[in-house]
């Protein structure tokens, strides 16, 4: 059987990034890496309701998982966190490989100038673990070069984008509407020509 773990953060890629295996006939678990960032409580939130809905769904999704790891913040206003994408890889790599599973997926698009968000880092990281494991471990990342308007594109009417949540100053359980996240998040919906589905504190 087809096994894939999902770095998952019911935001709009890693959502569209867990129906896309369970799509594919994948037997799919979804890991959320916590790294006390000020956000995740209301995020994984939304991350338990989005999974419960498409479980109903898809029959091949596992449990969702919570890893605790310890991340580095952001600065303020800012989008980049140092080393962001190695803190969420590690964590997820060794509790796939504990379960047999030794494919890993991240939603990660390549579009920021970020060290650690092209394929190039994560072909070095890819190579680092399969060494260490003594076979091939593979760190999957197929909606890399594409925009955020191009995979909500794709996967609209299979993802229930309503339950998505990606904001870095949450305002009770709804999106802020003015942080870096939201405004990437209006504009994604917008370029795609659909109704965004957000419920924004700011509207």
């Amino acid at each position: 059987m087809k096994k894939v773990s999902v770095l998952f953060s019911a935001g709009v890629e890693s959502s569209s990034l867990l129906v896309h295996y369970l799509e594919e006939g994948f037997l799919v678990l979804p890991l959320y890496v916590r790294c006390g960032l000020p956000w995740e409580r209301r995020e994984l939130r939304w991350a338990e309701r989005l999974w419960a809905v498409l479980k109903k769904r898809y029959k091949k999704l596992l449990p969702l998982r919570v890893l605790p790891m310890v991340g580095i913040s952001p600065s303020r206003g800012k989008l980049e966190i140092p080393m962001r994408n190695l803190t969420l890889t590690v964590g997820v790599v060794a509790e796939s490989y504990r379960r047999g599973i030794k494919r890993i997926a991240i939603g990660s698009l390549g579009i920021y100038p970020f060290p650690d968000n092209n394929r190039e880092y994560f072909d070095a990281l890819e190579n680092i673990v399969s060494k260490g494991a003594k076979e091939r471990v593979s760190i999957e990342t197929p909606f890399m070069g594409l925009e955020k308007w191009e995979v909500i594109g794709r996967f609209w009417g299979k993802v229930p984008y309503r339950l998505t949540f990606s904001c870095m100053r949450p305002k009770g359980d709804t999106h802020c509407g003015v942080c870096p996240k939201c405004l990437e998040r209006k504009e994604g919906f917008r370029k795609a020509g659909v109704p965004d589905p957000t419920l924004y504190a700011s509207s």
